[in-house]
């Protein structure tokens, strides 16, 4: 039997020359009355023991994937907390949605809002502007200021064959406008998980193009391509006027993941008649699961097709 034992570097500062100042780990207080001179430190939504490396208080945060004594999401190095809580993205009234990895060493906090409006995303890895989501409040996913939907629900909208012109702006098909859809929200939750509704709303266009074409050639892979081609070029929602979007942001991301799901969703029956004709039926595998749409793009598809 072997035995391994690993040695870790406390957090408290080593230098105790504090001269009257209060401030030190990440921005804090130090209360020097609990365990000594800087041993421990106080934040407004904490108590901090800095040789532990862990709060001494629950997290206000829940987050299902880490202890809600864990902070600085394991990394104190990488990450500040002056407020003893993350990164945090808001609604314009202040109310905790999630916190996203920025890479900053200082906590910033930001509505909804401005994020949407810098094109930021945490929910395709590959695309531009992608930031980590770190944590979610635990009741995001009854927020009343957002809209929430099941991946059942937005695959419901998706699979009705409908009218390519209907997929403009502000048409039955566009899903972040319809009352079906996000309903002009810009954020929602589906399946309790925020996204974008313009990225949602990809999917119907998607899966629809993907079936026209697919249930006339027979062929997924050329369909998939000439969806996601189609895809760009509306992807401003225009059927006439618009410009070719052949940038690497999230838009053309879900538009593909519409495809790709609906590519195994899907199978083509094609029946011979005697006089020589075809009856071409898709055959819907319900088995497939709607969830299976909240996969991000892998590296050999973004490859294959975009």
């Amino acid at each position: 039997m072997t035995t391994k034992t690993t040695h870790y570097q406390s957090l408290t500062p080593q230098s105790t020359n504090i001269g009257g100042y209060r401030y030190f780990f990440n921005g804090q207080e130090g209360d020097n009355e609990i365990f000594g001179e800087l041993a421990n430190f106080t934040a407004e939504f904490w108590q901090y023991d800095s040789r532990l490396g862990r709060r001494w208080n629950v997290d206000p945060v829940f987050k299902e994937y880490e202890s809600l004594y864990a902070c600085f999401a394991g990394n104190p190095v990488w990450f500040a907390d002056d407020k003893g809580d993350t990164l945090r993205i808001t609604t314009k009234d202040g109310s905790f949605l999630f916190s996203l990895d920025d890479k900053k060493t200082k906590t910033m906090d930001m509505t909804a809002k401005q994020l949407y409006d810098k094109g930021i995303q945490w929910f395709e890895p590959l695309a531009d502007n992608y930031m980590p989501l770190i944590q979610i409040a635990k009741d995001l996913s009854t927020n009343p200021n957002l809209k929430h939907f099941t991946w059942q629900q937005v695959a419901d909208f998706a699979e009705v064959n409908r009218f390519m012109f209907t997929y403009m702006q502000n048409g039955s098909g566009d899903w972040k406008n319809s009352k079906r859809g996000a309903d002009g929200h810009f954020l929602v939750t589906v399946g309790k998980y925020p996204y974008w509704a313009d990225a949602i709303g990809q999917f119907a266009f998607a899966i629809d193009y993907f079936t026209d074409k697919y249930k006339k050639n027979g062929d997924k892979d050329a369909s998939i391509r000439k969806t996601v081609q189609k895809g760009k070029e509306y992807g401003e929602g225009k059927i006439v006027g618009g410009e070719v979007d052949d940038s690497n942001t999230y838009d053309n991301y879900f538009i593909l993941r519409g495809a790709l799901w609906a590519s195994k969703r899907y199978s083509l029956e094609v029946i011979k008649m005697h006089d020589g004709s075809e009856i071409r039926k898709l055959i819907k595998d319900s088995h497939y699961s709607p969830k299976e749409l909240k996969h991000p793009i892998s590296e050999d598809n973004k490859k294959k097709y975009l």
